[in-house]
């Protein structure tokens, strides 16, 4: 019985991870067409297991408990988005262009907004390969008997 509660747990935290995943990698992505730089991109909160950097700097990490993730941006001061104001002083005005909170109204709505439509995208995508492979069940015309008269 524990055995198979194990399973479940694990397929929800497994199932959980992608989707908290292409979450997160909406945010990513339309930030750095936004020219936001982005600093951290984790999946999974507390002690890193497993990271790396990319050729744009960016911490690519996997973290301890899978019950979420973030990407933090440049000029915030926590995994929130929290404006870090003593980095704002002495940044350049370079970093202020790729600065998450120096960014118009609209590009951080784009962003702030790109997260739960790549959920919604991914949905869509899961649907159409669920009818995709595996069809509509339907009722097929059988004559089980037939009635006198």
């Amino acid at each position: 019985m524990i055995g198979a509660g194990l399973v479940y747990v694990g397929a929800f935290l497994f199932v959980l991870t992608i989707v908290v995943f292409f979450h997160e990698l909406g945010h990513f992505w339309v930030a750095r067409k936004c020219g936001v730089k982005v600093e951290v991109f984790s999946v999974g909160f507390g002690k890193e297991i497993f990271g790396w950097y990319d050729k744009k700097g960016t911490r690519w990490k996997l973290s301890l408990l899978p019950l979420g993730g973030y990407v933090k941006f440049l000029g915030d001061d926590t995994a929130a988005s929290t404006p870090d104001h003593d980095r704002f002083a002495t940044m350049t005005a370079s970093d202020r262009v790729q600065s998450f909170h120096h960014q118009s109204v609209w590009r951080r709505m784009a962003i702030v907004a790109a997260g739960p439509v790549a959920n919604f995208l991914l949905a869509i995508l899961i649907f159409a390969a669920i009818f995709m492979f595996f069809g509509r069940v339907e009722m097929s015309a059988r004559v089980d008997s037939i009635q006198p008269g």
